[in-house]
């Protein structure tokens, strides 16, 4: 991966993040902060990742959820909060659908 690409990708993350505080974590918003259309987005996205856009959202509030999980210090409904869902049943449906497992499966079987 060229560093441009690394870059893109982290800026992309960081957005991400930020997004998740206020429960707003969707292409469009990463494309108005970003400058750039949803298409553009998705087709980069795509090209370094082999993921489309949506998805690549999604396995980056995931692999967050994972590291909450894994310290054993939140609740399911805090991590899905601090994940940007609303409501703890559908990060859980999500979650288990994206990971094959229940979130409290993960958490007892990933604690650090």
């Amino acid at each position: 991966m060229r560093k441009e690409e690394k870059d893109f990708l982290k800026k992309v993350e960081k957005l991400v993040y930020e997004q998740m505080k206020d429960k707003h974590v969707n292409c469009d918003t990463v494309c108005e902060s970003l400058g750039i259309t949803n298409q553009n987005l998705r087709r980069k996205i795509l090209a370094i990742t082999g993921q489309t856009g949506g998805k690549y959202l999604l396995t980056i509030r995931l692999d967050y959820a994972k590291e909450l999980l894994s310290t054993g210090k939140y609740s399911i409904g805090q991590v899905a909060l601090k994940c940007g869902y609303d409501d703890a049943n559908n990060f859980s449906r999500t979650f288990k659908r994206e990971t094959g497992q229940k979130p409290t499966e993960y958490a007892a079987n990933n604690k650090r």
